[in-house]
């Protein structure tokens, strides 16, 4: 059989783009294809789905038997785009200008990516229902996993074991313990959760979820709408200080911070499941000793917005009154011990909560006096889970230099176009129901109006309203 490619671009008001794009493609591709040109006319938000589907429509006319839905500020510099069975995502490496930056994680599937007809039809296209930048990729790759179709996949250890834990609402739910942290000694904060879903408040900006919090300014551990898991401290003139990292959707956490002040360089430092992650610099914290209590579940109850209600599950909870070594962090968040009294870092521990052991309202502290209050949790008992399956698309290595062009997405903490933020709603929600609703949604459901098309060679401009 011979294959021959569709390459289908998205366009909107970048002529001069357009037309470097163009010679670029043209230059580089030494198999047969056919250049297939989508615009968006109009005053309605950017669909890149839909034009993409569209243009996908106009592929198979033209007899191609894959496609490449193709971004146009990438310009290939060493790309492989023959055929693939599968559906691939062609981008490995980029060459930015210095005022854009992008981050190439494991679930990255736009930019650039390959599918065969046969596949993009099994799954019904993209969804037409993503207007603004962003998230109908994910859809798209959602589409794939619930079709069953080829993918990467890796297996992730996970450090648990048969416990009990304490559910959290996401709405009311959460426990109340003495703070007993100063800024002026090191300490260390333990904890290991499970999250059922991010907890969303479509007004919100994004959705910041709180495990731990000393509030006020609020010192805390956070998973947030990207999937980011984030402690966030402040300094003592007030600038804030995070470390980010990037969790996989579901899956068993645990969590150390070490806090360092007595030292030169005081520094805080993060370790995920025997990993660590990251640290900063500061010099000297913000007052901790101000606040009666932290909390879990929550950033603050008694605030009248942005509490940040968690939804999930903690079982254990713990603070150190010391900056703990690598080795005992590393243990520590490896440990699948029924209790911490059995690691190496049990003689420094401060307070300690296995959320088995509640009367009433009352989380006992094991270690102290500190017992804290419950407030709408119940205890519900979590099995040991050795390893989490991770999915993320196929990939080939692949070069691209990306042309300057305005971020269309979310930017120094704020969303360009409001419209990207309901897209991020729109995807979660379909992710934590796992149904993508493909059948209903795509190539089959188009609603266009053309405007006008042309021609020539290999070379094909659509103009539509959606």
């Amino acid at each position: 059989m011979n294959n021959k490619l569709g390459v289908i671009v998205p366009y909107r008001d970048r002529p001069r783009q357009l037309s470097t794009f163009k010679k670029s493609i043209s230059e580089y591709l030494d198999i047969p294809f056919e250049l297939i040109v989508v615009e968006q006319r109009g005053n309605k938000d950017f669909n890149r789905g839909t034009l993409l589907n569209l243009g996908f429509l106009e592929a198979e006319k033209l007899g191609c038997t894959y496609v490449a839905f193709h971004d146009i500020d990438m310009l290939p510099i060493e790309v492989d785009y023959s055929y693939s069975p599968y559906p691939v995502h062609l981008i490995t490496k980029l060459e930015l200008p210095d005022s854009i930056s992008r981050d190439l994680f494991d679930g990255y599937f736009g930019g650039v990516t390959l599918f065969p007809c046969n596949i993009f039809k099994q799954i019904n296209g993209y969804s037409n229902k993503y207007y603004g930048w962003g998230f109908e990729d994910d859809d798209l790759f959602l589409r794939c996993l619930e079709n069953n179709i080829k993918v990467n996949s890796v297996k992730i250890p996970q450090f648990s074991r048969n416990s009990v834990g304490l559910s959290f609402n996401g709405k009311d739910s959460f426990v109340a313990i003495p703070n007993t942290l100063r800024s002026s000694r090191d300490f260390t904060i333990f904890t290991s959760f499970r999250f059922d879903s991010i907890n969303r408040n479509p007004e919100n900006i994004t959705d910041n979820n709180s495990i731990f919090s000393i509030p006020g300014f609020d010192t805390t551990l956070t998973v947030d709408s990207f999937f980011d898991i984030i402690f966030q401290f402040w300094k003592k003139n007030l600038d804030s200080v995070s470390i980010n990292h990037k969790l996989t959707p579901r899956g068993h956490f645990n969590v150390a911070v070490a806090v360092k002040v007595k030292t030169k360089t005081p520094e805080v430092s993060l370790y995920i499941n025997g990993e660590y992650i990251d640290r900063a610099f500061f010099d000297k914290l913000i007052p901790l000793h101000k606040q009666q209590y932290m909390y879990l579940g929550v950033g603050d109850p008694d605030r009248e917005e942005k509490n940040n209600w968690f939804k999930g599950t903690i079982d254990r909870f713990a603070t150190f009154n010391k900056s703990l070594r690598y080795s005992d962090l590393k243990d520590l968040t490896k440990s699948d011990s029924l209790n911490l009294f059995n690691t190496n870092a049990s003689e420094h521990l401060s307070s300690y909560y296995e959320m088995l052991n509640v009367n009433g309202n009352i989380l006992y502290d094991l270690k102290g006096k500190n017992d804290g209050y419950i407030n709408n949790c119940k205890q519900v008992y979590i099995p040991k889970t050795n390893e989490l399956i991770k999915n993320y698309p196929l990939r080939r290595d692949g070069t691209f230099k990306v042309l300057e062009h305005k971020e269309n997405g979310y930017k120094d903490g704020y969303w360009v176009n409001w419209a990207s933020r309901v897209n991020q709603l729109r995807y979660l929600d379909k992710f934590y129901e796992n149904r993508s609703g493909f059948t209903k949604d795509g190539l089959s459901k188009l609603k266009r109006t053309k405007v006008d098309s042309s021609s020539t060679g290999n070379y094909h401009h659509l103009k539509v309203i959606l």
